[in-house]
């Protein structure tokens, strides 16, 4: 009698666990990429880098100034192909930070460029806080 009581809920438990399993799977289009991870933090990545390029091409030909934008760009890059591989790099973050600091403290800047990469520098600093 016992199995027969059981089986019921056997088969019960069997369709509500296949039903919550379906219910929470996300369905890709087929023969298209899975998204990327970090998308949102990889464009915040991307404006800051445009906007670094932007002030560097302002700047005039002086070493250390050039060598500020340099070092920001190359930490960003790096803290970028390390999302692509899904990896939040704090490290390189905080040295990318860093160095926008640096040049908002001793380069000369127009006060639109100078707005922009705080407004980078800003929301690096958020995005790094949450941990995305």
């Amino acid at each position: 009698m016992k199995v027969y009581r059981s089986f019921p809920v056997m088969i019960l438990a069997l369709g509500l666990s296949t039903f919550s399993v379906r219910g929470f799977a996300q369905n890709y289009p087929a023969g298209e990429p899975y998204p990327a991870p970090y998308t949102d933090l990889r464009g915040l990545v991307d404006r800051a880098q445009t906007d670094l390029r932007a002030a560097a091409d302002l700047e005039h030909e002086k070493k250390k100034q050039r060598e500020r934008f340099e070092s920001a760009q190359g930490h960003l890059s790096t803290f970028d192909r390390n999302l692509v591989k899904g990896k939040f790099d704090h490290s390189e973050i905080d040295k990318a930070i860093g160095e926008f600091k640096g040049i908002l403290d001793h380069n000369v800047l127009q006060a639109g460029t100078r707005d922009a990469l705080m407004r980078d520098m800003e929301d690096l600093k958020a995005a790094r806080d949450r941990r995305y």
